[in-house]
């Protein structure tokens, strides 16, 4: 059964699909399209080039765009995607505590995974495009998972130990991290002038001994309980 918008207007939603993918490309338009009046497909996109010229030729309301091809290079997509006014949601392969942060961090309005029913990602961009974000059942018990492990009391003595057992390499991946300003392991790798292998390397020695899964755990980990070690100088 078709959502019912709660839209006043009876203009349809102009969506924008970015997606290089052609199987998912015509899975997605033809969904949005069967949607109509409601919403409808007004371009799509296979480039991060041609996103960027449709942005400006087909005028979209909501850009659904696929996360692994924004994030392979979000200093040329995302930042004219999300300066339009265009409200933004990424559609990733698989959603994780890193997928989370990283759309978090660059300002998307929205995430959803290939497991996302058709019923969700209708109701996603009817709601993104209302100006509310969405985020689905398993970006947000992500979150929630990682907001009850925040919340546990701090242990001091042991979590300055596992800081004092990271290498003076380690603790400077550790800093390029909390620092906030990457958003990939590539782009990590390139800023601290590491291949991506060894970078895969420092950050699995960094979880085993911090005892955390991914980065967003590290990160949340790191700001909880050693900002003050962290900022010192290397």
């Amino acid at each position: 059964m078709m959502p019912q918008r709660s839209l006043i207007s009876n203009t349809p939603i102009r969506v924008l699909v970015v997606e290089n993918h052609q199987l998912i490309l015509w899975a997605l338009t033809k969904l949005i399209n069967g949607h109509r009046p409601c919403m409808e497909v007004v371009s799509i996109a296979g480039t991060q080039d041609d996103a960027l010229i449709q942005l400006t030729a087909a005028e979209p309301d909501v850009v659904l765009m696929k996360y692994e091809l924004a994030m392979t290079a979000p200093q040329a997509v995302l930042p004219g995607v999300l300066t339009s006014g265009r409200h933004t949601l990424l559609f990733a392969e698989d959603v994780e505590a890193d997928t989370l942060a990283c759309t978090l961090r660059c300002g998307a309005h929205g995430l959803l995974s290939r497991r996302s029913s058709a019923d969700e990602i209708v109701k996603a961009i009817e709601k993104t495009h209302q100006g509310e974000l969405w985020f689905g059942r398993e970006a947000t018990g992500i979150a929630l998972n990682v907001m009850r492990r925040g919340a546990e009391p701090p242990r001091d003595h042991v979590d300055k130990h596992r800081l004092d057992a990271l290498t003076p390499r380690e603790r400077k991946v550790l800093r390029a991290i909390i620092a906030n300003n990457v958003r990939t392991n590539r782009d990590l790798a390139k800023q601290l002038f590491i291949s991506e292998s060894t970078l895969r390397n420092h950050l699995s020695s960094i979880y085993q001994k911090l005892g955390v899964n991914n980065r967003l755990d590290l990160f949340v980990y790191a700001q909880r309980h050693f900002m003050a070690e962290l900022s010192e100088p290397a």
